[in-house]
């Protein structure tokens, strides 16, 4: 039987909600928040020190902006949120799905310290290390693991989403810590919509073979003919049920990453003038 997108997210969680501490904009969900064992985020563009474009909490070090701005402003989230600065270990992301384990011994890499390797999901089960990706318009899966004391993170573009790095983020996690998906908690942090992520029809014709899903895309009209609207959102859940989740294990940020301007970068939107959000998860000591 087909996938129906609109039937999935019809149906599906949304639990964010926003929170300031110091200035600092962050999202949060219901779900992960009530679960005292771990901490997590997903920042927003508010309470940095970033100029414009940048303006003016931009965490992606890929921006054309200094870097000691940038770790300024990672510095001024870890104050507002309580995390450890040292603790931080930034995903040197690819558009792909490869996934790394982390330790305490990969503290500080990718800011002060050397760069990891590239990956787009990151998971551990040492609280000594907290898991960061970046974003702009791109997805978050975040995982909690409570029986196994295990998280993951990951950055999902619409190539790791294709990749179905949700469901691989499972499986490792399965394969380093014994996690079946009865055990995870998982959320989908924001990204652009289905509204917005306008595509070449024929990426959008293969998400729909993919997902086996065909309200996974609208077609475009007029002068657009040649080009879908696809639902990431749906791409998401439907990967994560595919890996054994149940859908009342997870959750949605309802946000789109395009539309709201004032909370959040966005590459379509904005181009190479644009900074990044970005998401941490932690297990707490």
């Amino acid at each position: 039987m087909s996938n129906s997108a609109k039937e999935l997210l019809s149906k599906a969680v949304f639990d964010d909600f926003y929170v300031g501490s110091k200035g600092v904009g962050l999202i949060r969900s219901e779900r992960l928040f009530l679960e005292r064992g771990i901490d997590h985020g997903f920042s927003t563009r508010i309470g940095g020190i970033s100029e414009p474009p940048f303006d003016t909490l931009n965490l992606g070090t890929s921006r054309n902006e200094p870097m000691s701005n940038i770790l300024t402003n990672y510095r001024i989230l870890c104050s507002a949120y309580g995390l450890d600065y040292d603790d931080l270990a930034l995903v040197r992301h690819e558009h792909g799905s490869n996934i790394l384990r982390l330790t305490g011994e990969d503290r500080g890499r990718g800011l002060d310290r050397e760069p990891l390797e590239y990956s787009d999901g990151l998971v551990t089960n040492d609280p000594s290390v907290t898991l960061v990706t970046c974003h702009a318009d791109c997805s978050a899966f975040f995982f909690y693991d409570k029986k196994h004391g295990a998280i993951g993170l990951a950055h999902a573009g619409w190539k790791g989403m294709y990749a179905r790095i949700g469901q691989k983020m499972v499986l490792r996690m399965h394969d380093e810590f014994g996690t079946d998906p009865s055990d995870l908690s998982a959320v989908i942090g924001p990204c652009i919509c289905e509204k917005c992520f306008e595509v070449d029809l024929n990426l959008g014709e293969a998400f729909e073979k993919e997902f086996d899903c065909p309200d996974i895309l609208a077609a475009g009209t007029g002068k657009k003919s040649d080009k879908a609207y696809v639902s990431l959102r749906a791409a998401a859940l439907i990967q994560l049920l595919d890996a054994g989740m149940s859908e009342s294990s997870i959750s949605i940020m309802d946000h789109c990453t395009m539309e709201e301007k004032d909370l959040f970068y966005s590459y379509r939107r904005d181009g190479k003038d644009t900074g990044s959000m970005a998401a941490y998860l932690k297990l707490n000591r």
